[in-house]
């Protein structure tokens, strides 16, 4: 007696599904009937799955895990009479895969850290199909195009009934240009939003597994280092000489916090897309750790025996809860233990990587604490800047969570798409916490799209520089689009903003802290002018 919905009682449906339809002339019709049989039990699995009284599948928008896998096995059976499979010497085939939260599909996950392939970007989309729509012709119309116009490589595809009917389909391939990708997709999905999209860099990935660029090794640093850093900053290979505040996301249906720190990439993406979504968005907050979580992390970094620099937005109450706690952390500590304690406020909200890399850089030379908090001041003080990229449903989300962070005249409504941020060119004043917090949402831009915002910011900063001035840091954090923060970079390059020869220059996807403050395409490129 089988659970209902799950691997054993499909297995026994389809089994008795074939009996039923049988005798068959041969093996492949068979193949071909065992593999209709077994998607359509599979589909039923959401329906089925009872645990104390809750449809526990159907919540989570997902059908049994075991019971795909055997008609994985099924479907490559069937395949295979057909000749259908692919093969076997490509290095595709040995790719693993996991489930995850699209329904009757499974994520293709391709090891991107041994590729050597000319494109730049893993991308995926899953779509739900318009009516009448097969995801054969889809998948057959994207592969035509990879072969005729080179839009991509390393095809692979996943097909499945959807739960609203009809067909989806779930394609990947490796690509420069995901917005051409996708471009060719939109015709075919019954919605104007995908049900997923998903790009990531390769190149990235491999230099941070293979390369030495991205290495972090503070082992013989004479300080330690915290802020907000698995939050904000790019890809770093070794972070255990970096200590991070926590910080917790809190999902409305459920109100349990979820620590940032620990939630990974893939989960990110999946609540990212959820967002976009009218029927699956959820209502986020964002909520400090009170101090004795904080106590706890910086006795940790203290436990290794060199003083503390501590990177904080605000210790105003008014401004930073999570201010507030830490500083009533620090109170905690023993006498010996706040001696070792520096703490440094740059009053520029959560946009503290260029000031987290400086100090990095510092401590990777042998600089002292002391000599990492000067630097830092005086970037903060007189060389950041920012340009902050955000689509309408942010500026929607933000202007209703704080309207007094825009101008009483400001409206989002004649555009899609608008950049705040700072002058970029070296400041001569002093600015307070809150002149700095102030000038975060001030309204540089607006556009119809994005490309177009690009092109409005790539100008502006080259008309607040001043002759002489160079970009020395170009930080770019992505929410769920690095390749267009590469489109930035190269439209900033392509109009001759002047750079150093050393720039540091890193595109990135932002962490699930985002989550809560932007939006599907979001960006924010962060500067350092000298």
């Amino acid at each position: 007696n089988p659970v209902e919905g799950t691997l054993l009682s499909v297995c026994r449906d389809a089994c008795r599904g074939l009996e039923d339809r049988g005798p068959f002339a041969s093996l492949e019709t068979l193949l071909v009937n065992w593999n209709e049989i077994a998607q359509e039990e599979l589909a039923k699995t959401p329906d089925q799955l009872v645990v104390d009284g809750v449809r526990i599948l159907e919540q989570a928008g997902v059908v049994d895990s075991g019971a795909q896998g055997f008609s994985y096995l099924v479907e490559g059976m069937k395949l295979a009479s057909e000749g259908a499979l692919p093969n076997a010497m490509g290095a595709n085939i040995f790719a693993t895969s996991f489930m995850s939260a699209e329904e009757g599909t499974k994520s293709i996950d391709v090891d991107h850290t041994v590729t050597d392939s000319k494109f730049r970007f893993c991308t995926e989309a899953v779509v739900l199909l318009k009516d009448g729509v097969k995801a054969q012709t889809v998948i057959d119309g994207i592969q035509k195009a990879a072969d005729e116009n080179d839009i991509g490589d390393s095809i692979a595809t996943v097909k499945a009934p959807a739960k609203e009917g009809g067909e989806m389909v779930k394609i990947h391939i490796h690509s420069n240009d995901p917005s051409l990708f996708f471009d060719r997709l939109q015709p075919y999905s019954r919605e104007p939003i995908f049900k997923k999209d998903k790009v990531e860099d390769m190149l990235a990935m491999r230099e941070l597994m293979h390369g030495d660029s991205n290495c972090v090794d503070l082992g013989d640093a004479k300080f330690s280092i915290m802020g907000l850093c698995s939050y904000i900053l790019p890809p770093l290979e070794d972070r255990d000489e970096l200590h991070t505040i926590p910080l917790f996301i809190v999902p409305a249906p459920t109100q349990e916090p979820l620590d940032v720190r620990f939630v990974s990439e893939t989960d990110t993406c999946i609540a990212m897309n959820q967002q976009r979504h009218k029927e699956t968005a959820t209502r986020y907050t964002t909520a400090a750790s009170n101090p004795m979580q904080i106590k706890i992390e910086i006795l940790a970094a203290l436990s290794k025996g060199k003083p503390l620099l501590i990177f904080l937005m605000s210790i105003d109450k008014r401004v930073s809860a999570l201010g507030r706690n830490l500083i009533a952390a620090v109170d905690l500590l023993e006498p010996e233990q706040k001696a070792m304690v520096e703490i440094f406020v740059h009053g520029w909200g959560g946009y503290e990587a260029p000031f987290i890399m400086e100090a990095i850089e510092c401590a990777q030379r042998g600089g002292t604490i002391d000599e990492a908090f000067s630097a830092c001041k005086r970037i903060a003080d007189h060389h950041f800047s920012l340009s902050n990229f955000m689509t309408s449903a942010t500026i929607s989300k933000l202007v209703a969570w704080r309207p007094g962070l825009f101008p009483k005249e400001f409206t989002d409504e004649d555009s899609s798409f608008v950049a705040c941020g700072i002058p970029v060119t070296v400041r001569e004043e002093n600015l307070t916490d809150f002149q700095r917090l102030g000038m975060l949402m001030t309204v540089q831009n607006k556009a119809q799209t994005m490309a177009d915002l690009h092109d409005a910011e790539v100008a502006r900063v080259k008309k607040n520089m001043k002759p002489g001035e160079k970009l020395t840091t170009i930080l770019v954090i992505c929410i769920g689009r690095p390749d267009l923060g590469y489109q930035y970079v190269d439209k900033l390059r392509a109009a001759n903003v002047p750079m150093s020869d050393d720039v540091l220059k890193s595109v990135y996807n932002g962490s699930f802290f985002f989550v809560a403050t932007s939006s599907w395409g979001d960006m924010v490129a962060q500067y350092v002018v000298e």
